[in-house]
């Protein structure tokens, strides 16, 4: 009985598991690395970092570590301990990278929150798009192109990149929009390469019309 329970434990983790690219940090061995977080479920998470300490401190099998997560859909950051059950060195276009799989000790009210969130931003498919806007940052103003744009979130493409988790305000206007839309959000993540800076943006409340706009974006963009 207990090897029914456990294999049907197991399905159900694989079920919720959902790809993401989210920075996280991880603690091993009383020393704090930067990762990404490339898939998370109710059981574990998959992380990667370019951060290669010395064999000896290597994350290995069996390996006990904690995680912690900020995100726009939690009101604190979130700490998950763990094991790591897997580990491997691999090459990427920055050189050698770290993966390991973790598996929870526990899972927490606020995990399966973020889970469901994060799953229910993924029902949305974004629209591409190349269109001029403008966002505040701080107390300034600067010039930035939607790379793309869904009911949570958006892509933005400029040669200011703002910092990680700040707060951020999106203004555009299309030629059937009598006023400019504004988006309140938060920088969630960012891809620095040469020229402009691209980085995704996590709204908070996006306004109702939002749904109605994207629609006709995408209906535009059709036509092309």
């Amino acid at each position: 009985m207990d090897r029914v329970q456990n294999r049907i434990l197991q399905d159900q983790r694989r079920q919720s598991r959902i790809a993401v690219q989210m920075e996280c940090r991880f603690k091993s061995n009383e020393k704090e690395y930067g990762a990404l977080m490339l898939d998370l479920s109710q059981g574990g998470a998959l992380l990667s970092s370019t951060f290669l300490p010395e064999q000896g401190d290597f994350p290995v099998q069996e390996n006990k570590i904690s995680i912690t997560i900020e995100s726009s859909n939690l009101k604190a950051p979130l700490t998950l301990l763990g094991t790591i059950k897997r580990s491997s060195i691999g090459m990427s276009e920055y050189g050698k990278v770290a993966q390991f799989g973790v598996e929870f000790e526990n899972t927490p009210l606020d995990l399966l929150r973020l889970i469901s969130a994060l799953s229910a931003r993924r029902k949305t498919a974004p629209v591409s798009l190349q269109m001029k806007c403008r966002f505040i940052s701080g107390d300034n103003e600067y010039e930035a192109v939607l790379v793309n744009l869904s009911k949570e979130g958006a892509r933005l493409s400029s040669a200011f990149l703002p910092s990680q988790q700040s707060k951020i305000s999106i203004y555009f206007k299309t030629d059937n929009m009598e006023a400019p839309m504004t988006l309140e959000g938060t920088v969630a993540r960012k891809e620095a390469s040469e020229g402009d800076s691209v980085f995704g943006v996590e709204f908070e409340n996006p306004p109702q019309g939002l749904s109605q706009v994207i629609s006709a974006l995408a209906a535009e963009r059709n036509k092309k």
